[in-house]
């Protein structure tokens, strides 16, 4: 594929080997609750004195991050710093997938799906630090159509659970707003899917929806995939099997006990992933909705990402 880079090692390079000088920030101005002169403004205060030449660009409707990235990468920054949801850090991460450049993370949304996984913690300051001072590690990501994406996608149930999700709950409980919406979501109509792993013959199964990934944790840090690492060249992936309420609550149970075998929840790995299913299903890439559809295919791109983590937490550690 077109991102795919050469030969280079995929872990921890320990520290960045000299601060950035010259950083991008992609502001997200209406995500992150408060006011946004506010947040702006701290931001500002948090980088300031560390000696910065800093390159502001707030997102719109029309361009999420993708072309800001791309537009920062072009003028030769040294670090781009992405500040917004879920949807910032994906669009982001596809401006700066194949490239040398890294990527920081202040969180500032509902979901936090990439701090989380390694976690960033959501102090401002901290969050800075990590940015300039932290551990440097190379990730794989995964491409869905022309978005590239780090932590996991989804076609059915966990993506009707962000589309359902109330905006007005989101703001003020945070990741309680998804808990809500996937209770209401639990007796959701289940789908048959086939999934084309590789080379190998097509898999059939009935179940509420098949998860892809590269990271395994969702919102509020459940393992649901404990094994995925986002460095070995493969995708995870976990076909929901769920049939009653009482499935589901036996599935939790077993999630937040961290067993890896159960039967609602089969596992698989492979470097390129087709799902069909029998309608059109809602459909998200690192907690972000893409229209809904009955097919969709992604393949791994091995080692294209430089993030900034917290010293001691790259995928080796």
């Amino acid at each position: 594929m077109a991102d795919q880079v050469g030969e280079r090692s995929a872990g921890t390079q320990a520290g960045p080997g000299g601060r950035p000088r010259r950083v991008a920030v992609i502001f997200n101005p209406v995500t992150g609750g408060g006011e946004t002169a506010d947040r702006k403004r701290d931001t500002e205060q948090a980088l300031q004195g560390a000696g910065l030449d800093v390159l502001w660009l707030e997102t719109t409707r029309e361009d999420p991050g993708q072309g800001l990235t791309r537009r920062a990468v072009e003028q030769g920054v040294d670090l781009v710093i992405a500040q917004g949801g879920d949807g910032t850090v994906m669009a982001c991460v596809t401006g700066l997938a194949g490239t040398d450049v890294p990527l920081a993370v202040l969180p500032g949304g509902t979901g936090n799906l990439l701090a989380t996984n390694f976690d960033i913690p959501s102090d401002l300051e901290d969050a800075v630090e990590i940015a300039l001072e932290g551990d440097r590690v190379r990730l794989d990501v995964a491409a869905m159509d022309d978005d590239r994406f780090v932590v996991m996608g989804g076609i059915g149930f966990d993506a009707a659970m962000l589309r359902d999700a109330d905006p007005n709950l989101k703001e003020h409980l945070g990741a309680v707003a998804y808990l809500l919406s996937g209770l209401r979501n639990l007796r959701r109509r289940r789908s048959r899917y086939r999934l084309r792993l590789d080379d190998r013959p097509p898999i059939d199964r009935v179940g509420q929806g098949v998860l892809i990934g590269n990271l395994g944790r969702l919102q509020g840090g459940l393992p649901i995939m404990p094994d995925a690492r986002p460095d070995d060249g493969l995708l995870d992936v976990a076909v929901l099997e769920t049939r009653t309420v009482l499935d589901w609550l036996t599935l939790a149970v077993r999630v937040l006990l961290r067993r890896r075998k159960d039967p609602q929840l089969e596992l698989f790995q492979a470097r390129r992933v087709e799902v069909s299913c029998d309608r059109p299903q809602p459909v998200e890439r690192d907690g972000d909705l893409a229209g809904a559809r009955d097919h969709l295919l992604v393949e791994v791109v091995p080692a294209a990402l430089t993030l900034c983590v917290p010293a001691g937490k790259g995928p080796a550690s």
